[in-house]
């Protein structure tokens, strides 16, 4: 388990994942998500046993509430490079009374401190599209943007630019300490 201030990241267990594909599948969080079609049991399925449980490159987190133990979320680093030592994030958080009390952020911050301290990643990024309100958390983190790709997401109707942001190591320990 890693602890944060408002919630805890743990294993992501097999009873949680209807769960979390339920969450996957709410119009209001997939339009952030890059896969676009709806996710079935089988796929959701697939997804745990070939990603989390046998993927080296891969961690997967639950997130829950620290006072009432409720599963309110996800978060991992995937596509890891171990030569390179860097990764891709991802987060959400599912459960909507959860949401805009902070707990996304404390969640990555947890995130972060395992990939930069105990993964001994050199470099965490994420690519957000812009019609994602997150992008000024991940910022306010510490996040740089690295730049900008147009138009790189079709949702609602429209195309969204996608923002690739990035933090080093050195950036994390200067802003978070060791």
């Amino acid at each position: 388990m890693l602890k944060g201030q408002k919630c805890y990241l743990t294993s992501v267990e097999e009873s949680s994942i209807e769960t979390l594909r339920n969450w996957r599948n709410n119009p209001e969080l997939r339009k952030y998500f890059r896969e676009y079609r709806e996710i079935n049991k089988s796929m959701q399925k697939q997804w745990y046993e070939n990603r989390v449980l046998n993927n080296q490159n891969q961690v997967d987190f639950e997130i829950h509430d620290v006072k009432t133990e409720k599963l309110i979320g996800h978060c991992g680093l995937y596509y890891i490079n171990w030569v390179s030592r860097s990764a891709e994030f991802t987060v959400y958080i599912g459960d909507f009374d959860y949401r805009g009390k902070g707990i996304g952020k404390d969640a990555l911050i947890t995130l972060f401190d395992y990939g930069f301290k105990t993964l001994n990643l050199h470099r965490i990024w994420c690519e957000v599209y812009s019609n994602n309100k997150a992008l000024g958390v991940y910022e306010h983190i510490g996040f740089k943007k690295e730049g900008v790709m147009r138009e790189t997401y079709y949702n609602a109707g429209q195309y969204w630019d996608s923002t690739i942001l990035s933090m080093l190591s050195r950036e994390w320990t200067e802003k978070y300490g060791t």
